[in-house]
């Protein structure tokens, strides 16, 4: 295996580059087709903590709960709309009553135990825009959703999909940092329920990396 002298990135014959063609969408067990675009955005606010005297900022500190997003471009295809698609037993989201996931499945690194499985939890569509010109006659539609949680797991089980890579990479770790990002901590046998953040971690003050 060839790497690149500067960087340790990976030169040889094979893909290394991430596609969206290696990428399934799917709500309960119905894959959601003809998906032209999808963008998760995660926000988490932060503080940037300055005092009298320090010409600086003394600390970053998150200050609310992080928030999660999802925006949707799909055509109708299927004779589907895009809230039919997303396996839901309405058109209008004034009819939405219980919320649903999305999965989101990432084959790259292989079928089986290689799969990266992307979960929105507990979701609910904020905004649903079709959209209808004269100079295209392909309707599309765009949707904005909002999740109360996300989660990352590898293959079936419940473990981080964070290995390090194809380089193994030596990366920083901290066990409550990975619980969070799979979703784990909790009652196991209630999805949803594992660890949603990190600010209430016990002695948050004195955390660091674990060697």
């Amino acid at each position: 295996m060839a790497n690149y002298p500067t960087t340790g990135s990976i030169l040889n014959s094979r893909i290394h580059t991430g596609l969206s063609t290696q990428i399934v969408v799917k709500v309960n067990t119905e894959t959601v087709g003809a998906i032209q675009r999808l963008q998760i955005t995660q926000t988490r606010n932060l503080e940037r903590v300055k005092e009298l005297g320090l010409d600086g900022i003394l600390e970053v500190v998150p200050r609310q709960a992080t928030e999660y997003e999802a925006r949707i471009t799909r055509i109708m295809f299927d004779r589907l709309r895009l809230t039919e698609a997303f396996a839901r037993g309405f058109i209008n989201i004034k009819a939405q009553l219980i919320p649903f996931d999305i999965l989101i499945i990432d084959r790259s690194n292989g079928d089986g135990e290689g799969v990266v499985t992307h979960k929105l939890i507990n979701c609910w569509f904020n905004n649903y825009s079709p959209s209808y010109q004269a100079d295209s006659f392909i309707i599309s539609e765009e949707a904005v959703v909002w999740c109360e949680d996300i989660t990352s797991t590898l293959g079936t089980s419940a473990e981080s999909a964070v290995n390090g890579g194809e380089r193994g990479i030596n990366y920083q770790s901290h066990d409550r940092e990975r619980f969070t990002d799979t979703g784990g901590g909790g009652n196991v046998s209630v999805p949803g329920s594992g660890f949603r953040g990190t600010m209430d971690f016990a002695n948050l003050i004195n955390a660091a990396f674990d060697e």
